[in-house]
């Protein structure tokens, strides 16, 4: 009698163990208060990208409508997610194919740090993000 011995297969880790980040300036001029297009290009073709984990880095200096600078004692006052209503609207393409589309980006985001964040998340990473809940019912001027 011949007897048939099946051996399992040996798992393989295919888990991500970390990610290396890598830095990629907009191509457009050093000026971007102008409107127009921001474009950031990956152009290396071994590389894989996980869109998910990616993230934006906002560089500046917040000043008044006349350019000066705030004081130190100014108290100043951002919406949630402040950086994302600069947008008109974000495109996600891939091989110069367009596969995802936002308009309203601020509120997009605020909506979804509503439904994604649990209540302390502004007193832990949530104040990196600018994202804290509003405790007024009505707006500070």
């Amino acid at each position: 009698m011949d007897i048939l011995s099946i051996t399992e297969k040996p798992e393989i880790d295919e888990s991500i163990k970390e990610y290396e980040y890598h830095s990629y300036e907009p191509i457009t001029s050093t000026n971007l208060n102008t409107p127009g297009e921001i474009r950031v290009n990956i152009d290396t073709q071994d590389l894989f990208t996980h869109p998910c984990e990616s993230y934006l880095v906002f560089d500046g200096k917040l000043v008044k409508n006349d350019e000066a600078a705030y004081a130190n004692a100014d108290v100043i006052t951002l919406t949630n997610d402040a950086m994302m209503h600069l947008f008109s609207n974000i495109k996600y393409h891939l091989s110069e194919q367009e596969s995802e589309s936002l308009f309203h980006i601020g509120k997009v985001t605020t909506m979804l740090g509503l439904l994604k964040f649990p209540d302390d998340f502004q007193n832990s990473k949530g104040l990196n993000q600018l994202w804290m809940k509003d405790s007024h019912t009505t707006a500070h001027f």
